[in-house]
């Protein structure tokens, strides 16, 4: 009895009884080739309405997965959490599922004078402050995104006129402690790095332990150099003008990645 549950317990992925995964409540078959995925709920929702005939196809934990279509290509939409480990949680088990390629479209708080509220980065790579990664690769592997990837979406938002940034996040699990003190602002400020957030380089790593492809594009709530955030009320409609540029241009590179040609 003892060995049937050690091997069940040690199981790569758990299953619930009617075969669905525990956390997003997925099955094979459920969703696309290429996910896009945002910590934000409304976000996913509102991606999840630019595409064609999207289906809910997972909701549990706080999770929301959508699969349909944009300009024929299938594409998946998901929240990823808050974070690091429910990113981890979300990437295992949508690529257990079929995804292959994953795209972050997040907010973050830019160290560029380049990304005033409602700029957009591109992330090439990031440095890994959090600890979830740990669990998939050595503490010196470099999380980076896949140039196909990057290629795809800095293309797309030539091919739309939105104006980006490339250059590297830097991912932490601490919001407040980890990102807002000057010591640490002025730190990686001066090592060029493009903006702060909390799950780019989980995805990257967790992406390159699992054989699949990942970028991610960030768009600034917050500018720490000029201090003006949404937060404070301040640049709201040139920031839900941002969002709404990066959803359109990551959805259409995600929709050129999932074409067969590509």
């Amino acid at each position: 009895m003892t060995e049937d549950v050690s091997t069940w317990m040690t199981e790569r992925y758990m299953r619930l009884p009617d075969g669905s995964f525990p956390h997003l409540g997925i099955r094979g078959g459920d969703v696309a080739e290429v996910a896009l995925l945002s910590g934000s709920p409304e976000r996913v929702e509102m991606m999840a309405s630019m595409l064609d005939d999207a289906e809910r196809v997972g909701d549990r934990r706080g999770y929301a997965v959508f699969t349909g279509t944009l300009d024929g290509a299938r594409l998946t939409v998901a929240t990823s959490g808050v974070g690091s480990p429910s990113m981890a949680i979300a990437v295992e088990e949508l690529a257990a599922c079929g995804t292959s390629c994953f795209i972050r479209v997040g907010s973050c708080a830019a160290l560029s004078p380049a990304m005033p509220v409602g700029g957009i980065g591109v992330a090439t790579g990031a440095v890994s402050d959090e600890g979830t990664s740990r669990h998939y690769a050595p503490e010196n592997f470099p999380p980076v995104a896949t140039h196909r990837v990057v290629a795809a979406l800095v293309a797309a938002a030539a091919r739309l006129g939105t104006p980006v940034e490339v250059g590297v996040s830097r991912s932490t699990d601490s919001f407040y402690e980890g990102e807002r003190t000057v010591e640490v602002i002025s730190q990686w400020k001066a090592l060029g790095v493009m903006a702060f957030e909390m799950e780019t380089s989980c995805l990257f790593t967790v992406a390159a332990a699992l054989g699949c492809e990942a970028g991610s594009v960030l768009c600034a709530g917050t500018n720490l150099l000029s201090g003006e955030a949404t937060y404070q009320g301040r640049r709201l409609d040139e920031y839900a003008a941002g969002q709404q540029a990066m959803l359109e241009f990551a959805l259409a590179a995600a929709a050129d990645l999932a074409r067969p040609s590509q």
